[in-house]
């Protein structure tokens, strides 16, 4: 029995388990991350040990096994102690920041015999074995090239949140990114070589930040030639595959799983080609009614994970362990072929890094503290302090690659969480008012979804009271409010929904979070107003609203209802004078209180997304759909999961559902009289400002 470790606890590592929920010979053991609170959590979940760094793990020798999960850059670090000690080592792609940390893990393995796999996950993904597995049959003769396209959306740039590493040059993108076609490659053809790399002009998604997402990479092999195509950011995914073959083709699109071969038959050309597609045809068929019944296996619970990922995972953790089981040595030398790759292409790439910020000095003091202010909403609200003069003291958990208005001399920036007290007292005493514009993060459960919001808000709050702050907002959102029934007529004097149990996880912990705000005015003189923003949209941020509906791809926006109703539309821009407004109010008329936050201009749904089309040159298409319609789907998944013996499952809330609609009309009266605040009314302006700053 292999006693197994997993080093770190964030969403991979929930891959990872899943994955070896199906090796009979392996247990986790323990469970290391620097945060020993979710090392703890997670490791209570499946009865192992927690741990909170590398070195008393290996003081307390319980494992012999370990899945290095934690980021590219620590891989080396993390890696290489473990190999020391001889335990053997299944480490996440990229195998390291550099060829040379490549080559320092080897060196390591071998002195101390341990095995040592990097998990290219993906050359276990369904689709890719049996595309491989057609190719290694000989039926459509000796394989002579690979074509292959890998455009892939990228959430953190749709997002504008370039803290992550792979956003410091282009050789980091390529070995977050790129090395999943990669592997694919590497795999097909044997050990490849770069024979041409060509990237794309730099995308310039925000200021300050430059980022080389598009690429044509070329390689040869002993066995054949392969081109790949690179689209990182992408709207509409496609990952396809050509295996080129003397007598035919196999074509493999990665993320609907879909494989299929054409080949020669005897016939004259028609015939021939018509029999052709009718293969395919069936081909296809049959692959889309297997997709479906293990999807239904899934809900069911009598089948495993269906998603190509999860069975990419399922697969790559098994044949890890299946090839020890075998007394093989696994070296890891693919993962420093993939790595020297991404180096080589990114060498005609390479971008001067963007500019860190500036660290603040330990007594810099400054007007306004903004909590979360490097998000959508933050950046508005910033750029417009500083255009009134005033010194912004920013924090956020990520600093790097931020947009040059985080490097303007009036700007501190604070790396930090609402989590963190001690972050969050040193950013507070620095500024008499404070903007809490962080979310708080989120959760699997209810419990600690409300955790994690309402405790980081009170965390703010018990810090702004210690520090004798002036004045304090809380920007909460409109989710907190009832806004399911048209004839209602809600205002700043309407408290958050009175039936919050009976709400989705995210709308509860706001009104929780906003219930402990207004406690602790009354009880201990918190000078806080609450701001609930509606439906905020803008320069920067995603023209794919979920008030809108469910955006299953962004092509078709399935709605919460006919799409019929006006909805409270506000500008990033409209928020942030807000904020600023309410930061310079009458402190007796603001404290205590809360406000909506919503625009003049109050389209439809339907008007919204007819309008996106228009400006971006896309086929928007809004879908109607009733409150009945979906609420039935939510019930019958209810019920499926329930049938398959899943505890805990909440039952569906209709009152969420028909919230979601936002048929409720909004009354800024108040806003506008007690803040003077005037948010844009002009349609055409609106339009400007909302649609047409997405236009490519």
């Amino acid at each position: 029995m292999r006693r197994v470790a997993l080093i770190g606890a964030g969403f991979i590592a929930d891959a990872h388990l899943g994955g070896l929920a199906t090796v009979k010979d392996a247990k986790v053991v323990a469970v290391v991350d620097p945060s020993l609170g979710r090392a703890e959590a997670m490791a209570g979940r499946i009865g192992a040990k927690a741990f909170a760094s590398i070195e008393d793990l290996l003081s307390a020798d319980i494992a012999d096994t370990a899945h290095v999960l934690t980021p590219p850059p620590t891989h080396r670090m993390v890696a290489e102690p473990l190999l020391a000690a001889g335990m053997n080592v299944l480490l996440e792609k990229p195998m390291a920041e550099t060829t040379a940390d490549c080559q320092a893990l080897l060196d390591v393995a071998a002195k101390s015999g341990a095995s040592l796999r990097i998990n290219h996950n993906f050359v276990h993904h369904p689709a890719y074995l049996r595309l491989k597995a057609k190719v290694d049959s000989g039926e459509f003769g000796k394989l002579r090239a690979v074509q292959m396209r890998f455009a892939a959306p990228l959430r953190q740039m749709a997002a504008k949140q370039f803290g992550h590493w792979m956003f410091d040059s282009p050789r980091n993108l390529l070995m977050e990114q790129v090395v999943h076609p990669l592997s694919l490659i590497d795999d097909l053809l044997g050990p490849v070589r770069l024979s041409g790399a060509l990237p794309g002009e730099p995308s310039r998604p925000t200021e300050g930040v430059a980022i080389t997402n598009r690429w044509s990479l070329s390689f040869e092999s002993d066995r054949g030639d392969a081109q790949l195509q690179v689209i990182l950011g992408a709207n509409y995914p496609s990952w396809s595959v050509s295996a080129l073959c003397d007598d035919g083709v196999i074509d493999a699109e990665m993320f609907e799983s879909r494989v299929l071969g054409r080949g020669s038959h005897a016939e004259i050309a028609p015939i021939d080609h018509a029999r052709r597609s009718f293969k395919v045809a069936k081909q296809a068929a049959g692959q889309a009614f297997g997709g479906l019944g293990s999807y239904a296996g899934e809900i069911l619970r009598f089948a495993g994970k269906s998603d190509g990922f999860n069975r990419s995972m399922i697969g790559s953790v098994g044949a890890f362990y299946a090839d020890l089981a075998k007394g093989e040595t696994l070296t890891g030398e693919a993962g420093l072929r993939l790595v020297a790759l991404c180096e080589d292409a990114a060498a005609v790439a390479e971008a001067a890094p963007i500019p860190a910020v500036a660290k603040p000095g330990t007594n810099e003091t400054y007007d306004v503290a903004v909590l979360g202010g490097t998000g959508f909403i933050g950046q508005h609200l910033t750029e417009a302090l500083i255009a009134k003069g005033l010194r912004v003291a920013v924090m956020a958990r990520s600093t790097k690659n931020l947009p040059g208005l985080f490097r303007h001399a009036q700007v501190g920036v604070f790396g930090g969480s609402i989590s963190d007290p001690e972050a969050v007292a040193d950013v507070v005493r620095r500024a008499p008012k404070v903007v809490n514009l962080a979310h708080g993060g989120g959760g699997a459960t209810r419990e600690a979804v409300t955790a994690a919001m309402v405790g980081g808000a009170e965390t703010v709050a018990e810090a702004c009271l210690k520090a004798g702050t002036e004045r304090m907002l809380f920007v909460s959102s409109s989710a907190a409010l009832w806004l399911g029934d048209k004839s209602l007529i809600l205002d700043a004097d309407t408290p958050p929904d009175q039936k919050p149990d009976a709400r989705g996880d995210y709308a509860y912990a706001k009104v929780v979070a906003e219930e402990a705000m207004l406690k602790l005015h009354a009880d201990r003189g918190l000078p806080v107003s609450i701001l609930r923003p509606a439906v905020v949209v803008g320069e920067g941020g995603a023209p794919f609203h979920s008030a809108l509906g469910a955006f299953n791809t962004e092509t078709y926006c399935v709605g919460w209802n006919n799409g019929k109703n006006p909805l409270p539309f506000v500008l990033a821009e409209d928020v942030a004078s807000a904020v600023i407004a309410a930061l310079d109010a009458d402190l007796e008329a603001v404290s205590g209180k809360a406000f909506n936050l919503v625009g003049d201009v109050r389209w439809t749904a339907r008007q919204y997304i007819d309008e996106l089309a228009k400006a971006t040159g896309r086929p928007l298409k809004f879908q109607s759909n009733s409150n009945a319609s979906t609420a039935g789907m939510e019930w019958l998944k209810f019920v499926a999961k329930k049938v398959s013996g899943r505890k805990g499952v909440p039952a569906p809330s209709s009152r969420d559902l028909k919230s979601r609609g936002m048929v409720s009309e909004i009354d800024t009266a108040t806003e506008k009289r007690v803040l003077g605040w005037q948010p844009v009314a002009d349609e055409a302006k609106f339009r400007e400002r909302a649609i047409l700053v997405h236009r490519d």
